[in-house]
């Protein structure tokens, strides 16, 4: 007796290649948006980690040349602010980004960072 052959067809693989296809693709479309957040946040955690004293405009500063180090081109200063909450300083970081997806498709995401100022 001979038994059937079984496995994928060619139509199921073009059909599984187009879903895989299709993912990659969200991926490299949505992908750097978030490694740019993950640098926004990390430059977020260093410069408070480092503003130990400094004002609001030395805080800015230090923000704005890290930013220039890690190259985040959406970065802009408004979306970093200095918040007092109680006696303890917080350097929030709070955006939106809308960026195209496909023709008419847009994609938003919105990130939310919050890292302690230390005090002197």
């Amino acid at each position: 007796m001979h038994q059937r052959q079984r496995g994928i067809s060619f139509i199921g693989f073009i059909v599984v290649l187009a879903v895989v296809g299709f993912f990659l693709f969200l991926a490299m479309k949505i992908g750097p948006t978030y490694i740019e957040y993950y640098s926004i946040r990390n430059a977020v955690n260093k410069v408070a980690a480092e503003a130990q004293g400094a004002d609001i405009n030395t805080i800015r500063r230090a923000m704005d040349r890290q930013m220039t180090i890690d190259y985040a081109d959406s970065y802009k200063p408004e979306f970093v602010r200095v918040i007092r909450d109680g006696n303890q300083l917080n350097l929030v970081l709070n955006y939106e980004i809308r960026k195209p997806l496909i023709y008419n498709l847009d994609f938003v995401a919105k990130f939310q960072h919050s890292a302690p100022i230390s005090q002197p």
